[in-house]
């Protein structure tokens, strides 16, 4: 469709600028943009690629819109049909998978970074407001008015915000989004584990059971154990750790982690903590 074809194909809008174009031109706030409004959205759309069209155009292009995105043929553009006009970029959270699986600790810190923008360490309005309306849209039952959007921002922060600073914190996220309590934390890694405590926590981090741990598996495993030690890891400083990791105790090379190597990072009777450099064991409170 022209009206679609004339905006950049690397055009994106987050979600939280498409809510802003929503309420710009929802101007009665009645969940719906009607002819007048439908025709001042047109009008900008255009002159804001520097072109100028007459009424009458704009008439046949509102019948034109109306005919392609008016789902249920009420003559008004809903919000669900206004994500079909414009490009919004892809909803970062659907990566994840929330509905059928819990969230590890590793994405997480990349759920965080995506949306702590500013990278002040907690979630404005703005960026809570992106958050609400990409987590709601995981759900394909859910839809979300904008004129909404206030009421679900207090009760979230009503909820969730401990210590009512009106922002929520990476603690205050992971409770939002039910992350599970870190497997090691009920676990006394400053004593000598036993063989089954040790392969217990092996084959809890080796998801797909090939006897190593790699990639994800290894970002899982160290994130949870600095988090054990009360050392809280952006995404980027844990991949940075693992590269060291890699480099200290990966003593064959393969760019994976045997049973045998992470030992190097426990106090376990399974091994021979004397054969591991000090320098990748577990660190002391």
């Amino acid at each position: 469709m022209f009206i679609v074809s004339s905006i950049p194909s690397n055009f994106r809008l987050s979600a939280a600028d498409f809510k802003d174009v929503w309420e710009h031109y929802d101007v009665d706030c009645n969940g719906y943009i009607e002819e007048q409004e439908i025709d001042k959205f047109l009008k900008d759309l255009f002159e804001a690629q520097g072109q100028i069209i007459s009424k009458s155009d704009i008439a046949g292009l509102r019948a034109t819109l109306l005919d392609c995105y008016d789902l249920n043929h009420d003559g008004k553009i809903e919000i669900a049909e206004m994500s079909r006009i414009l490009p919004v970029e892809e909803n970062f959270l659907l990566k994840f998978k929330l509905q059928n699986r819990p969230i590890s600790n590793t994405n997480f810190l990349r759920i965080w970074r995506h949306y702590d923008k500013d990278r002040s360490g907690v979630l404005e309005k703005s960026e809570l407001q992106r958050f609400i309306l990409d987590l709601m849209k995981t759900n394909k039952n859910i839809t979300i008015k904008p004129k909404e959007m206030d009421q679900i921002l207090e009760e979230i922060l009503s909820h969730f915000d401990q210590n009512n600073n009106g922002l929520i914190e990476q603690a205050e996220l992971r409770s939002i989004l039910k992350v599970p309590e870190n497997f090691l934390e009920e676990m006394n890694l400053y004593d000598n584990l036993s063989p089954e405590q040790f392969t217990k926590i092996f084959s809890h981090y080796d998801t797909n059971g090939d006897g190593f741990l790699q990639g994800e598996e290894l970002l899982d495993i160290v994130g949870d154990l600095m988090r054990r030690v009360e050392v809280h890891l952006s995404i980027e400083q844990l991949e940075t750790l693992c590269q060291n990791l890699l480099s200290v105790i990966d003593v064959d090379s393969d760019g994976r982690i045997s049973q045998t190597e992470l030992a190097g990072l426990f106090f376990t009777s399974s091994t021979d903590p004397a054969s591991v450099s000090g320098s990748a064991r577990m660190p002391h409170k």
